[in-house]
């Protein structure tokens, strides 16, 4: 087994965050590189870990850990499909000899066209088809699986190791007669040792597996029972592992109506919980508004996606995550998970804010500093609820993946003499960085980092792309082939501390503030008192003080 040191272990807790993360390990397997001797731009050994079957075949899987209800799997086991062991088999142990097992199986979920294809692939250890079109040309094979997924192992990519699959087996996925949907469940259930002891027990040997680990991101539903399991675990990983970093995804999925009351609960809770127990908490939503009245879903303007497809709106908090990533998994001069939490993280100011252009409008003939002129309204969108970017932002990282050093400027655009200081930008960095200075007086410090490799989008990513977005991601005057999807594309994404966080939260302690706990049984039965409640709370509210205008301290 190889050990490089930076490793990172990946904690998923529920639904939607295994919406996101099965997108995440998606694109990450679809963008590895198998060229001899030249070194890939991202270190995938960050994320991923090297292993080995029983029969000696070298695996290469996610260091993750993944928790989800009973039900929710559609047609994967729990103990993945790489090592084939008999459903609940440890792979690190021997088997029983056939002759003295019996073995009862469960039909299965029928498998989707992708599944299928993938499946075949791997059995002939071929690539996915492609389709020969009439003119001739073979192009990859288009996935319509809008209607297919109804869960995240529909359309998950990798293979997953044994151990990554953890199931909370109290509670049924979408069981209206028994659901998971408050803090204290989740709570409870880490207080049973079944569950707790085997997830820990399972992050120790990840844990072994490293030269130097650097902490854990955790991807976690915010507003039901997994909101209680996620800060339940974060509790014990800030316990047993002081010294490690714990950068927190808390999500709040797309929903139509306004949540209820029971789910604004779960979020302030969890916020409250994440302040104390994460190095770095960035929330995010798909929509415009939130927390309780979640307002119309973000618009992106070259995208088209339907806001109420998990499948859809994940795909895209999952480009922007796996684009933000790239600050600790570039191969040269990665930020350290810790340096990166304590600068935007720096007085106190635990919360931070996810933003995203994608795709990075880029066209086909154009330069960076031609996108830039023509620049119109705000560079990323944010996927923070309640954020505003164009003003007090104190610190932010962006990073511009998809666009090489050769797009910065033209020959006659490099060679003008003028006042305007862009011109004298010789790398991407440094040019955004100019734009930046220009377009938002009120930043005080920008970090952006830049990578040649664009966002691979092919099947299973979803056909978010309007019809003039080229199959490589660029903006073009004519539409792409009905028959080509889009494979790639250039993203812009951005993590930033910002005053509008403080109004944010402030106006989840407010709306948290105004509900009776007692007119809701499944808190009062679970023993959360009305003063833990209002103390949670209060913590939410320091929190959101430290972002106003007096504590603006330099």
């Amino acid at each position: 087994m190889v050990f490089t040191g930076n490793e990172i272990i990946t904690l998923q807790f529920g639904h939607y965050s295994n919406f996101i993360g099965t997108h995440w390990w998606n694109c990450q397997e679809a963008g590895f590189e198998y060229i001899p001797d030249t070194p890939s731009e991202i270190n995938h050994d960050v994320l991923f870990r090297e292993g080995q079957t029983s029969r000696g075949e070298v695996t290469y899987t996610p260091r993750l850990l993944l928790v989800d209800l009973k039900g929710s799997l559609g047609c994967l086991t729990e103990e993945g499909r790489l090592y084939g062991v008999t459903p609940g088999a440890d792979a690190t142990l021997p088997l029983w000899p056939p002759d003295k097992v019996t073995v009862q199986t469960q039909a299965s979920e029928p498998k989707n066209e992708f599944l299928q294809d993938l499946e075949q692939a791997e059995t002939l250890a071929s690539p996915l088809p492609n389709e020969l079109k009439e003119s001739g040309k073979a192009v990859p094979k288009l996935y319509h699986l809008d209607n297919d997924v109804k869960s995240w192992s529909d359309f998950l990519r990798p293979h997953l190791h044994p151990r990554s699959i953890n199931l909370v087996q109290e509670y049924q996925h979408e069981d209206p007669s028994l659901p998971f949907d408050t803090f204290p469940q989740g709570q409870d259930i880490w207080r049973k040792p079944r569950f707790s002891e085997e997830l820990t027990d399972r992050v120790r040997l990840y844990l072994e597996e490293t030269d130097n680990l650097q902490g854990f991101q955790v991807l976690m539903d915010s507003q039901d029972g997994f909101s209680g399991l996620g800060c339940s675990a974060l509790q014990y990983l800030r316990d047993e592992y002081p010294s490690k970093v714990c950068l927190c995804l808390p999500c709040q999925p797309p929903q139509a109506s306004p949540l209820a009351l029971h789910k604004v609960l779960n979020l302030s809770l969890a916020l409250s919980s994440l302040a104390e127990l994460s190095s770095l908490f960035c929330p995010i939503s798909g929509t415009t508004s939130g927390w309780r009245d979640l307002g119309k879903s973000v618009q992106l303007p070259f995208l088209q996606y339907k806001s109420d497809l998990y499948y859809h709106t994940s795909a895209v908090v999952a480009a922007a995550v796996d684009s933000m990533s790239l600050v600790y998994r570039l191969r040269a001069e990665p930020e350290r998970l810790a340096d990166l939490t304590a600068r935007l993280g720096m007085y106190g100011r635990r919360a931070a804010a996810l933003s995203v252009m994608l795709p990075f409008p880029l066209r086909v003939d154009a330069t960076l500093l031609d996108a830039l002129e023509r620049w119109e309204g705000p560079l990323t969108h944010p996927l923070t609820p309640l954020t505003d970017l164009q003003t007090g932002v104190w610190q932010q990282t962006l990073v511009l993946r998809g666009v090489p050093e050769s797009r910065l400027m033209r020959a006659d655009q490099r060679n003008m003499s003028s006042s305007n200081p862009a011109y004298s930008c010789r790398s991407l960095a440094h040019l955004l960085q100019t734009f930046l200075q220009f377009d938002s007086q009120t930043t005080v410090h920008t970090k952006v980092i830049t990578a040649e490799n664009k966002l691979p989008t092919s099947a299973p990513f979803p056909h978010l792309f309007l019809q003039h977005i080229s199959q490589d991601g660029l903006l073009q005057d004519t539409s792409r082939p009905s028959y080509t999807g889009v494979e790639k594309v250039p993203v812009l994404a951005g993590l930033h501390s910002c005053q509008s966080l403080g109004h944010s939260l402030e106006t989840l302690h407010s709306e948290a503030k105004r509900i009776n706990i007692r007119s809701l049984h499944q808190f009062a039965s679970a023993g959360l008192e009305s003063l833990e409640l209002l103390e949670s709370l209060e913590q939410l509210l320091c929190l959101s003080e430290l972002y106003s205008d007096h504590q603006m301290d330099f």
